[in-house]
């Protein structure tokens, strides 16, 4: 069962200014490349931050629902990846993939005229985010990894389930129930949409009582997608990214929530091996820090990407 989802200042951030780039305009735009559609989104104003998409199936628009505030100071650029939004439909597996919204990043950035991106990923995009960091390094500026593991294993599983026997109870359940060779692919993805927003994202809050209505608002009314969540699970079963992470070259921000499923002690095996990274724990968060401590978040990125004022 992978931690969040897809099935998971201690000290004063070094600020360094973000990267130079020509002014985005701001709209919803299409983009044909390499054979397909990439639908992407422009907001707000000064340095271009551009937010790796969660391959699990999520449109652009549950990613502005937690960044929509760093709009104030940053130029944010959001995508649909493929098979969700307005992006060219998933023709295969591989499509719903990671290596798929690794690859429209960097025909996206190449399309904007962005030699050096300033990233930020969540969760299963921090993840991806690894990946991308260490397979193009010159391309990278700066990461921000937010919620994401180095690695996933059986160790992490057998911790989880000794830790939370009841959610691992639940999700055992959820999970067999998807196996139900009578449903169809739109009734599991209800079913995951129904469970995640019910029980799964809310267990993942530090405080599920004062920031649910912010998960609300920011997911509630978002399409997910159990192919995409099949697929991202099947390639995150044994995800480790430990070797790759001395090749990342981008300044680093690595951040965790002390309440988080995937622990603080796990999420520093980032920070731990990236050169010169910058760990920070949010102690009134889960696994949403935008949402659980949006001043505290915001403030750290812009300190970290040089625009604070």
């Amino acid at each position: 069962m992978p931690i969040p989802p897809a099935v998971p200042l201690l000290l004063a951030l070094a600020a360094g200014p973000a990267a130079k780039t020509e002014a985005l305009p701001n709209g919803s735009f299409k983009a044909d490349l390499g054979g397909r559609t990439i639908h992407y989104e422009v907001h707000g104003t000064g340095p271009v931050l551009i937010a790796l998409t969660n391959s699990w199936g999520l449109t652009l628009d549950g990613l502005r629902g937690m960044y929509r505030p760093l709009e104030e100071r940053l130029t944010l650029v959001y995508f649909d990846p493929r098979g969700m939004g307005a992006s060219s439909p998933a023709r295969n597996d591989a499509d719903r993939g990671m290596a798929a919204v690794r690859e429209d990043f960097d025909a996206l950035r190449r399309h904007l005229k962005i030699e050096q991106a300033d990233v930020i990923g969540w969760s299963n995009g921090a993840m991806n985010l690894l990946l991308l960091a260490a397979e193009k390094p010159a391309t990278i500026r700066s990461a921000i990894f937010l919620h994401g593991l180095a690695s996933y294993g059986p160790e992490d599983i057998e911790a989880f389930t000794r830790t939370y026997p009841e959610m691992t109870a639940k999700f055992v359940a959820f999970q067999q129930a998807q196996q139900d060779p009578r449903l169809t692919d739109d009734e599991r993805t209800a079913r995951q949409k129904a469970f995640w927003m019910g029980e799964y994202f809310p267990f993942l809050l530090a405080d599920a009582k004062t920031s649910r209505p912010r998960l609300e608002a920011a997911f509630g009314g978002q399409p997910f997608s159990a192919p995409h969540t099949r697929q991202t699970d099947v390639e995150t079963a044994t995800f480790d990214a430990r070797p790759k992470l001395g090749a990342i070259t981008a300044r680093s921000l690595v951040v965790a929530g002390q309440h988080d499923a995937a622990p603080p002690s796990k999420v520093k095996e980032i920070a731990d091996g990236i050169k010169g990274a910058t760990f920070k724990v949010f102690p009134h968060s889960g696994h949403f820090a935008p949402l659980e401590e949006p001043e505290s978040f915001r403030t750290a990125v812009f300190e970290f990407l040089g625009v604070a004022r």
